[in-house]
């Protein structure tokens, strides 16, 4: 169950970002992209616990989960150093060119979901509630490696 909670987040969390994207025009930076990864891995990961190699999967996932709360604590350290006027910019980085598939009405939204077109710095430090993206995005990552450690430990003892 805290398992599968987890997967819930990420879909959400993924929802979220997408949203942010397309609808509110926030360009995702570089790190953005990674997160999403890390977060699309640990959808992934979660899946794959129900099948086979529960407690394997599920370590895995919750390691994913770590990665994109690194992620975000970098993110949030190029934000706080963009307030001090001191802004770092990040490569950009695009991860499927926009000929992977054949129709434009699909590559063409995949291709921009996972291209990085922002500042790490300028992207983080966008609202959403009265907190930063940065912080909701670390806030995100630690609950989804908690609930996943919780769920591996709990899976062992049975």
């Amino acid at each position: 169950m805290l398992a599968g909670l987890a997967g819930l987040a990420g879909l959400a969390g993924l929802a979220l970002v997408l949203y942010l994207q397309f609808a509110r025009q926030v360009p995702p930076c570089s790190l953005c992209i990674y997160q999403r990864l890390a977060d699309l891995a640990m959808i992934f990961l979660i899946l794959l616990g129900f099948f086979v190699l529960r407690r394997w999967s599920w370590a895995l996932a919750g390691i994913a989960a770590g990665v994109g709360a690194i992620l975000a604590a970098w993110q949030w350290h190029l934000a706080d150093i963009a307030a001090q006027h001191r802004v770092e910019a990040c490569a950009n980085i695009q991860l499927l060119p926009q000929t992977v598939f054949s129709s434009p009405a699909i590559s063409s939204p995949l291709a921009s979901a996972l291209t990085g077109q922002g500042s790490c710095a300028v992207a983080g430090a966008h609202r959403l509630l009265g907190w930063p993206i940065t912080h909701w995005s670390l806030a995100f990552f630690l609950a989804c490696a908690l609930l996943l450690t919780l769920a591996v430990l709990l899976t062992r003892r049975r």
